[in-house]
Order: structure tokens, then C-alpha cells, then sequence
């Protein structure tokens, strides 16, 4: 009979089985907090927002609006909205052209990138007396434009604010045909596609209307502007 021996010791020591144990339960701990993270996002966001069924009442200073919640562009306001804490300073909505419908997805942060050229991003800001675009048009914008003013779409004007060659593009887009109609300023950054387009509003009771669009859709700038002004005001209550 062959005698049966013990397998040399392999000189691990007995602490380090301990160290192991020590790091899968914080790894378990980590994943169990995201998890539960995820649900209670779900939860409070979850399918009735996908479907566009639930409807929320919130302030933007003392006007009051009734909206759809997947509406909100933002998980922290999303969810805001549905405490007992619903006024806000500025409120951040996202909206896809030209059917002005939830965009899909969340958006993290709320900067100049688009999700995609039909992306509407808007702002609703309780504002008192802030000067408006339009109104620095003559006293500042011609005075800093490169060059003449130049044909846009749909009869805009186009004033260049940026030097020849520079890595930012800046125009002034505006309609000429009225003393306070329509104006934007567009911005691009070298190698970044179509510019971002930023167009503000004052509306009644010190309500001011920011919304962010891709140049693309300046063409279409009679009917965006006019289309989400009444979505907007649509969701008014006071």
C-alpha cells in the first residue's frame, strides 16, 4: 500500500484570509447601497414617468405651472418636484422637436452639449428686470460685429462677433422685420459641429423663458419660437 502524505504547507497566513474576507463584504456592502440607490431612483421615477402619466404642480418663483414630470430635464429636480419642496429659483426642462415630447433619458448636467439636433433644452428663471438681448443689439452687438451684417434663413440677419479664424464662432441671429422680435446668439467651439443657439424670452409676472436649440433648426425659428412659448404657457396655472 502506498503510504498517503500531507500536501507541503503553501506559507499562506492566516490574516490574509481575513484582509479577503474584510474587502468582499465592503464589495458587497458598495453594491447592495448602489442597488438600492437604483430601486429608490426607480421608484420615484420610474414607470409612470417612462409613459408620461404622471403629472406634477411646481413654482418658478410665483408663477405656478402643471406639468408632465418626464418633462423635468434633471434627476435632482425630478425628483424635487414630488416632495413637499416644489419652488424653484430656475427649472430645467427638455423637450424634442418638433413634437415637443420628453427627450429620452436624464440629463446629468445642463451645459451647452445637445443629445441630439432635435433637442430642446429649456429654462424657466424668476427673473425681475434682467436686460435683454435685443435691447444691446445697437448700443453694443453692431459696434463689436466683424464686417457688415449678413442674410440668415427664413429673412434673419447674421452679425459675426468673433475674429476671423478664431477657434469660437459667435453670431448674433435676429429679425430684422421687428423692433423686439426675435433674436439668439450662437456659439460653437472649433471641431464641434452646428453652433448651440440660445434664445431668451422675458414672459409676464418677472418669468423669463431660456431655451437652447441646435443652429440646424434656425430655419424653422417662426415656428419654434412661437411653438414653445404656447407650450409653455400651456402649463401655466397662474
Amino acid at each position: 500500500m502506498t503510504p498517503l502524505s500531507l500536501p507541503d504547507p503553501i506559507g499562506t497566513k492566516p490574516r490574509h484570509f481575513t484582509y479577503l474576507a474584510l474587502a468582499m463584504c465592503v464589495l458587497a456592502t458598495a453594491f447592495i447601497a448602489e442597488r438600492a440607490s437604483y430601486w429608490s431612483r426607480y421608484w420615484m421615477s420610474g414607470p409612470d414617468v417612462e409613459f408620461g402619466k404622471r403629472q406634477v404642480s411646481v413654482n418658478v418663483g410665483k408663477t405656478q405651472l402643471h406639468l408632465p414630470l418626464e418633462l423635468i430635464a434633471t434627476p435632482r429636480q425630478r425628483h424635487r418636484s414630488l416632495s413637499s419642496d416644489t419652488v424653484f429659483k430656475t427649472l430645467r426642462l427638455s423637450m424634442v422637436w418638433p413634437a415637443l415630447s420628453a427627450s429620452q433619458g436624464l440629463y446629468s448636467g445642463f451645459g451647452d452639449k445637445l443629445g441630439t439636433g432635435q433637442t430642446i433644452l429649456i429654462e424657466l428663471e424668476s427673473n425681475q428686470g434682467r436686460e435683454s438681448l435685443r435691447a444691446r443689439l445697437d448700443p453694443f452687438y453692431r459696434r463689436l460685429a466683424r464686417g457688415g451684417e449678413i442674410r440668415g434663413p427664413g429673412g434673419l440677419r447674421i452679425l459675426t462677433l468673433s475674429a476671423k479664424g478664431s477657434a469660437t464662432s459667435d453670431l448674433i441671429v435676429y429679425d430684422p422685420s421687428e423692433r423686439n422680435g426675435f433674436i439668439a446668439r450662437c456659439t460653437r467651439k472649433s471641431g464641434s459641429g452646428n453652433a448651440i443657439c440660445h434664445r431668451a424670452i422675458a414672459l409676464a409676472s418677472g418669468l423669463e423663458l431660456r431655451y437652447r436649440f441646435d443652429q440646424s433648426l434656425l430655419a424653422d425659428w417662426q415656428e419654434l419660437d412661437r411653438s414653445i412659448v404656447q407650450k409653455i404657457s400651456g402649463f401655466r396655472t397662474s
